[in-house]
């Protein structure tokens, strides 16, 4: 076989694999069945492996949210056998994937467990190839078969989540107000909620206009993903179509969409109906795109995942130094009295 006939064979694989995926999730958008079409729990936004604690992000987290299950623990067949537990007959899994190295160094790769679990055995993998201190390295994107401890037997209990100690609007608020402190304006009035980047400025009705708190926080987190494009910001200019309704502002949208969801199971603010249904009519230009570049989606899903990261940092940072604040303020005074 020649190096371009197996170089196309690679890319062919490749293909297979995110087409794979693409369509689970063109298919779901269809059926308004994503997390940024349809309320969900928290704990379906936010899942992870117990076996090895780590969380699972981007497009895992997207596809495991799917399945509505309101335990977040996931993995794969191996390791709830080598924990002891056992999928029960007849269960079906969930589909994931990870990028793992192959070859001579592969060992090395599988150690650092995404969530995926090194141990299955990977379908439809892709290899790519890249250059590291002047040696060869390859690397396959490959899909595991994970399931959920509601599938499980002998998994433990899942233990009931701490009360919340913090308010969840206010967490809302802590964020857009985190964001204002980069400098985003968010202006009150009129009828429509837009992200204008020439002013930096979000635009959101009256509050009063809202059908309810949960859905002015939804549109207001939405607005505020979008100006993580900033170059205040994130810095995604990148991001910005050339006229209205093209191809890269409907990933744009989607993009905001998916970080809305993220930002509502971490807040604790929840995605509003109202907010979903103003956002329905982006649905065939999103399938539309995710059809024709199958890589849209994948990218789509890691960009949200960073920007929601980079407002809940900013909220995160603004918190400690309140409290830093205070607690000068506090050792001020009575060092004065």
């Amino acid at each position: 076989m020649s190096h371009i006939e197996n170089r196309s064979d690679v890319q062919a694989a490749r293909a297979d694999v995110k087409s794979e995926i693409a369509k689970i999730l063109i298919d779901a958008m269809q059926k308004q069945a994503t997390p940024w079409q349809r309320p969900w729990s928290a704990a379906s936004m936010r899942p992870m492996n117990p076996t090895s604690g780590n969380a699972y992000k981007g497009i895992n987290r997207l596809l495991l949210s799917l399945s509505g299950m309101d335990d977040p623990r996931w993995m794969t067949y191996q390791q709830a056998a080598k924990a002891g537990w056992q999928v029960r007959r007849g269960e079906k899994g969930s589909p994931i994937i990870k990028l793992v190295e192959v070859g001579p160094q592969a060992a090395s790769a599988s150690g650092s467990d995404s969530g995926a679990g090194s141990e299955a055995a990977g379908s439809g993998s892709a290899r790519a190839e890249s250059m590291a201190n002047g040696q060869r390295k390859a690397f396959a994107l490959r899909r595991y078969t994970v399931f959920n401890a509601k599938q499980i037997d002998g998994v433990p209990e899942l233990q009931a989540p701490p009360a919340l100690d913090f308010n969840p609007v206010d967490r809302a608020e802590a964020v857009l107000e985190a964001l204002k402190q980069t400098g985003l304006v968010i202006i009150h009035g009129g009828a429509q909620a837009c992200y204008i980047p020439a002013l930096d400025q979000a635009r959101l009705p009256a509050k009063k206009a809202f059908h309810s708190v949960h859905d002015y926080y939804s549109t207001a987190l939405h607005e505020g993903a979008h100006s993580t494009l900033h170059e205040k910001r994130m810095d995604r200019r990148e991001a910005l179509g050339k006229k209205w309704g093209d191809e890269a502002y409907a990933v744009e949208e989607l993009r905001a969409e998916i970080c809305s969801a993220i930002l509502a199971a971490e807040t604790g603010v929840p995605m509003s109906q109202a907010h979903i249904d103003n956002h329905a009519a982006y649905l065939q230009n999103w399938i539309k795109v995710v059809a024709a570049d199958p890589m849209a989606i994948f990218s789509a899903a890691k960009d949200a995942e960073a920007m929601a990261g980079y407002m809940l940092g900013l909220e995160k940072k603004m918190t400690a130094n309140a409290t830093h604040r205070e607690w000068i303020e506090d050792y001020d005074l009575a060092a004065s009295a």
